[in-house]
């Protein structure tokens, strides 16, 4: 047998083990060996490192998707500088990506006129989140209340809720922008506060100040109680002014 047919061979082992960052790692890694005279110790220590960061990598992806993103945004794309406004808000906004904000159950609100880029800040620190291998759902109020709704039908409404509630990161946008009937002011009741009791962080976009949230919701006293427990820990930035800019 060659030694080409020793690393083929070796390749397939790996591939069978699930070791798929080793598996593509091999070849170009005992081809180093060689030049370099690296130690077995040495190989095999690069080889761990090869395959953690492809599982890492994997991981990650498997959060983008689970996370369901209608589009993705990352804040390189975002012109901070296009208005006094965001221009002032840029370095409180850039601390929340370092994710503590997260283990500390703060929930970011973005507040103001539509096209202003609430939602391109949201889904960027959402997507922040995912890199970090954190568990996240982005969703819109209607999307996630048409749902609950749905499975409160079908008798399945704890599993569903499970997931708005046990992620790390829930992001909502457009929250308490339509006016809810009580079915789904009392779903959108049982997210925010189940999520309060367990200190989990919520992102909010939303066009309405606070005290135009009793429009919306059919009891005034549900949208006080939901207004108080999303920002008694926040971080709360308002977006007004001229539309958006992304740039390329």
């Amino acid at each position: 047998m060659t030694n080409d047919d020793d690393i083929s061979l070796l390749i397939d082992k790996l591939k069978w083990l699930r070791l798929p960052g080793m598996a593509e790692a091999i070849t170009a890694l005992l081809e180093l060996q060689r030049k370099k005279n690296l130690s077995t110790l040495e190989v095999l220590g690069r080889l761990c490192d090869d395959e953690k960061q492809s599982r890492m990598g994997r991981a990650v992806e498997r959060r983008i998707h689970a996370a369901r993103f209608p589009e993705v945004n990352t804040i390189d794309q975002f012109d901070f500088d296009f208005e006094a406004g965001r221009k002032k808000m840029r370095a409180r906004y850039i601390a929340l990506h370092d994710l503590s904000f997260i283990d500390k159950g703060i929930n970011p609100l973005f507040i103001g006129t539509p096209g202003t880029g609430k939602t391109f800040l949201a889904r960027s620190l959402a997507y922040k989140a995912c890199q970090s291998n954190r568990r996240v759902v982005c969703t819109s109020a209607p999307r996630m209340l048409n749902e609950l709704h749905g499975a409160e039908l079908h008798g399945s409404l704890d599993k569903a809720l499970r997931r708005y509630v046990k992620a790390d990161l829930l992001l909502i946008d457009d929250f308490a922008v339509l006016a809810m009937d009580p079915a789904q002011a009392k779903l959108a009741f049982s997210v925010i506060s189940d999520r309060y009791e367990y200190r989990r962080s919520t992102v909010i976009t939303t066009n309405r100040v606070f005290k135009d949230w009793p429009k919306v919701f059919p009891d005034a006293l549900n949208a006080e109680v939901i207004a108080k427990r999303l920002t008694e820990r926040c971080e709360h930035f308002v977006l007004d002014g001229r539309p958006f800019i992304a740039t390329k």
